[in-house]
C-alpha cells in the first residue's frame, strides 16, 4: 500500500472527514454573513477554509491507500498529488489572506486556481473510488463537489459571488461535499471502533 496501514489510515481520515465536513459548513455559514454584514466574518470564512484544507489531508492519504490496489499503478498516487497540490495550495493562499500578507484581489485568482484542482481530485476521487468498489452514491457526491469547486471559480472569474454559477456551484459543493464527507467520515468512525 502507498501509506502504511489502512485501519491506521481509516483511523485518522473518519475524524479528518468529519472535521472537513463541519468546516465546510461553517464556512458557508460564514460566508453568508460575510456577504451580508462585512467583517469579521470574511476573515473567519478564511480560518475555517484553512481548516477544512488541513482537515482533507488525511482523507486524501486514506483514499490513496484505499484505492490503490484496484487501480493501475501510480494512478492513485498521481490523484493523491493533485489533491495535496489543491489543498496545500489553497490553504496557504487562504493564511497568506488572513495574516493580511497579500490583499484578497491578489489572492483570488490563486485560491480560484487552486479550489479547481481540490475539484479535480474530487471527480478523480469519484472515478477512482467507483472502481474500487466506493457505493455509486458516493462517486456521485465526489463528482459533483468537485463541479462545485469548479463552477464556483469559473463563475467568481466570469463575475462575483452573485454570478449563477458562483451560487449554483457553492450550493452544489455545499450539499454534495458535505453529505460525502459526512458519510466518509462515520463509516470510517464506525470501522474504527470495530476494529478496537
Amino acid at each position: 500500500m502507498i501509506i502504511g496501514s489502512l485501519a491506521g489510515l481509516s483511523a485518522l481520515a473518519g475524524p479528518s472527514a468529519l472535521v472537513a465536513a463541519a468546516a465546510t459548513v461553517v464556512g458557508a455559514v460564514l460566508l453568508g454573513l460575510f456577504f451580508a454584514k462585512g467583517q469579521p466574518w470574511g476573515t473567519l470564512n478564511d480560518v475555517a477554509s484553512i481548516v477544512l484544507m488541513l482537515a482533507m489531508i488525511p482523507v486524501l492519504a486514506f483514499f490513496a491507500t484505499f484505492t490503490e490496489p484496484y487501480l493501475a499503478p501510480g494512478v492513485a498516487l498521481a490523484v493523491a498529488v493533485i489533491g495535496v497540490l489543491g489543498v496545500v495550495g489553497a490553504g496557504v493562499a487562504q493564511g497568506l489572506l488572513v495574516a493580511r500578507i497579500r490583499t484578497y484581489e491578489q489572492l483570488l485568482p490563486w485560491t480560484l486556481g487552486f479550489g479547481a484542482v481540490v475539484g479535480a481530485w474530487y471527480v478523480l476521487i469519484g472515478i477512482t473510488g467507483r472502481l474500487s468498489g466506493v457505493p455509486d452514491v458516493m462517486a456521485i457526491l465526489a463528482v459533483a463537489a468537485g463541479a462545485g469547486y469548479v463552477a464556483i471559480g469559473y463563475g467568481f472569474w466570469r463575475g462575483n459571488q452573485r454570478h449563477p454559477l458562483s451560487i449554483v456551484g457553492g450550493l452544489l459543493l455545499l450539499v454534495a461535499s458535505t453529505i460525502f464527507l459526512g458519510w466518509l467520515g462515520v463509516a470510517l468512525v464506525a470501522a474504527a471502533a470495530l476494529n478496537k
